[in-house]
């Protein structure tokens, strides 16, 4: 007898199924099927087959699909991609499936068996049941018995009334067939009536008569100036630099044919180019389950996607990756993946073109052949906090935001982080208050009277004294959002707005084009473009440079080139105030090259047999005993001995923040190629720690 191998939407390796009884001949590969699991019904997909029949095999339920729901190269994709990740498919079917439509389930006792076989309280299941109304527990008793029948099936969606013919010869009919044609779709009968103004007899009419009838929801008409495509030559594996235009017109020329899938870090960048793709269908976590799953039972034409459509089942023209060094491409739970390295992986598989699109470059594509497009030289005005008095604005800043203020025009102020300040110091004994569960001292929230951890939720009353020496010098240090607002209130008469990723302003008055300030985080890149933005200034740049990480550098490099397309089509002038004036990230922007500082940063990597240069993992242990997460670190090391060679293995050490909610936390880096860290993990027992597979940050906090 044949043997399903079922993968379910969870952290495990496939399952091992019997088909369902009746469907045993089926073609099942591909197909999503109900499948009980610890006392319940779970859908899952059908990823292969092969095992050896046992009678400890339960049989899958029901398939859910008449066709295929993945194709085999989506089902190589999951399997290539599980093991890029060192993850159970199931897992990885997890982060990139949409979710799946509601279960309709019902059961009843088969004809013919004995109803003294049900339990107390199950005779209502001599009939057909909502499975929904009784134990689970109970069922899958029954259903191992071999008693239960049951139907599994996916709910329909919400289905509309649709214009079905052009006309109809009853002048009144007529008119209100034409009333839906305008409107395109109707919620109900009575709201075609209404809006027709008649009686829901005729409307039903029409329906009996097959002028209207229920269909699926419509989807949004496209809008949007479709731009002209730049063609090239050849078609290149990397695009870089230029205006924000011409990278969509460069973006037009690629996908001016056939079918394509583009993919987006953030849902905010795919509708801001979608506005100028008015043919490109969206599929990302922000439409409905019901949008989605359409989208993804007929992918075709110009398809805009975040990461999720990398599992879409077609086989476009070509597949392109727009700012591929995007920090949103890291996948923060599940399988931890970063995107860019399973799209060429998809690519690749599918034996389709790739092609990388950015403003800067990211580190890991720089080999790739390419071309880079010359990008407006930005307004650089650096203020060197070594010199400059003022804090947390100096006296140059002051004066560029007077200038907004006199001509009226627009500015932005980016603030690294909430609150009011970093932290509160003693100037006396610097004496610090610091969170009882983390190693992190306590933000200092000025308007709402609080020191408030930002990763626990940790939060107590400021002391009006220094708890060590008793001193009232308790200064803030570290300006954040609120004390950037009280300093900028005292300085301009022009209105000012919030921008976070917790509290957005009404930003309409500037986007009317009336003059202020908007004071945020980096929530601000994702906000609409101000048309009268004259000034972008950071008041402490260094606040976003420095990061316990390798890649905290090429982040902030990518930062400020995105600061200089706040305004397209405009050159606003970035203002940073820093420490480090002549940092290789600010030289870069002096010298207007998106290039220079990737290929510098490359190179450094390769001394330091860095990504890209090999592959790099990470492993987390912790515990609440700092001994134990100790332990359990030198235990992973321990069971490495003999086996990895010298240089491939980092650690362990203390996490750059050693201590977060109560759980001392030590790092474990393994360094080679993708084959090798699979040889390397295969020696530890997953069981004793996290994996990231891909680090892109090494601290693990929650986003200010």
């Amino acid at each position: 007898m044949r043997v399903l191998q079922v993968a379910l939407p969870l952290p495990l390796p496939p399952m091992s199924y019997l088909p369902p009884l009746g469907q045993e001949g089926e073609e099942a590969l591909g197909r999503r099927v109900a499948v009980p699991w610890r006392g319940e019904v779970r859908v899952g997909v059908v990823v292969g087959e092969g095992g050896r029949p046992s009678h400890a095999l339960r049989h899958a339920i029901a398939y859910l699909d008449g066709a295929p729901y993945l194709r085999a190269e989506e089902v190589l994709f999951l399997e290539e991609a599980a093991r890029y990740l060192f993850a159970p498919l199931g897992q990885v079917l997890a982060d990139f499936l949409p979710p799946f439509p509601e279960l309709r389930h019902r059961v009843r006792l088969y004809p013919g068996a004995d109803p003294k076989v049900l339990p107390k309280g199950l005779e209502g299941l001599t009939a057909w049941q909502e499975a929904k109304g009784f134990d689970p527990k109970l069922l899958d008793f029954l259903r191992e018995a071999g008693v239960l029948e049951e139907e599994v099936a996916f709910k329909e969606g919400k289905r509309v009334l649709l214009p079905l013919k052009e006309a109809h010869p009853d002048p009144a009919l007529d008119g209100v067939l034409q009333t839906l044609k305008a409107m395109g779709q109707a919620e109900s009968l009575a709201a075609l009536a209404r809006a027709a103004g008649v009686g829901v007899a005729r409307v039903k009419r029409l329906l009996q008569e097959g002028y209207i009838g229920y269909g699926e929801p419509l989807p949004p008409s496209p809008s949007g100036e479709p731009l002209e495509p730049l063609l090239l030559p050849e078609r290149p594996e990397r695009l870089n630099g230029g205006r924000f235009l011409e990278r969509m017109r460069l973006l037009a020329g690629l996908v001016a044919e056939g079918d394509h899938l583009v993919l987006f870090p953030e849902v905010s960048l795919l509708e801001r180019f979608l506005q100028h793709f008015p043919q490109a269908r969206p599929y990302h976590g922000g439409l409905s389950p019901k949008e989605r799953e359409a989208l993804f039972r007929n992918p075709k034409g110009l398809v805009f996607a975040t990461y999720g459509g990398l599992l879409l089942p077609f086989t476009p023209r070509s597949l392109v990756v727009v700012e591929e060094g995007s920090e949103s491409y890291k996948l923060s739970s599940g399988s931890r993946a970063f995107v860019p390295p399973l799209a060429e992986m998809r690519a690749r598989l599918l034996g389709i073109p790739l092609t990388f699109l950015s403003l800067v470059p990211a580190v890991e594509v720089l080999e790739r052949p390419g071309l880079t497009f010359p990008v407006p030289k930005p307004r650089l005005f650096l203020i060197d906090l070594k010199r400059e008095r003022g804090h947390p604005l100096t006296g140059r800043a002051l004066a560029l935001l007077r200038q907004v203020e006199e001509k009226g025009r627009q500015a932005v102020v980016l603030s690294p982080r909430l609150g009011y300040s970093a932290l509160l110091l003693c100037a006396d004994c610097g004496y610090k208050p610091t969170c009882p569960d983390c190693a992190l001292p306590l933000r200092y929230h000025k308007e709402a009277k609080l020191l408030l951890c930002h990763q626990c939720g940790h939060r107590e009353a400021p002391p009006a004294l220094c708890p060590v020496c008793g001193s009232p010098l308790l200064e803030p240090r570290g300006p954040g959002l609120e004390w950037l607002w009280e300093e900028l209130r005292k300085a301009t008469a022009l209105p000012l707005y919030r921008y976070t990723k917790e509290a957005k302003d009404d930003l309409s008055p500037l986007l009317a084009g009336e003059p202020g300030v908007v004071v945020g985080t980096t929530a601000l890149l994702r906000a609409p473009v101000l048309p009268e933005l004259a000034l972008v200034l950071l008041p402490y740049a260094d606040g976003f440079l420095y990061d316990a990480d390798f890649r905290a550098a090429e982040r902030y490099h990518r930062l400020l080139w995105a600061l200089t397309e706040l305004r397209p089509g405009r050159r606003p002038l970035l203002a940073l105030q820093t420490y480090t004036p002549d940092h290789p990230a600010h030289l870069a922007l002096l010298e207007g090259s998106v290039e220079a500082f990737p290929w510098a940063e490359k190179a450094l990597r390769e001394v330091l047999d860095y990504p890209p240069k090999v592959r790099m993992v990470k492993l987390e242990v912790a515990h609440r005993l700092e001994v134990r997460a100790l332990e359990a670190a030198f235990a992973l090391v321990e069971a490495l001995k003999g086996v990895a060679k010298e240089g491939e293995v980092l650690g362990p050490a203390p996490a750059p923040l050693p201590r977060v909610k109560g759980q001392y936390v030590f790092h474990l880096l393994l360094k080679g190629t993708t084959e090798r860290l699979g040889e390397l993990l295969s020696r530890l027992d997953r069981r004793r720690f996290k994996l990231d597979p891909d680090p892109h940050r090494f601290v693990g906090l929650l986003e200010d």
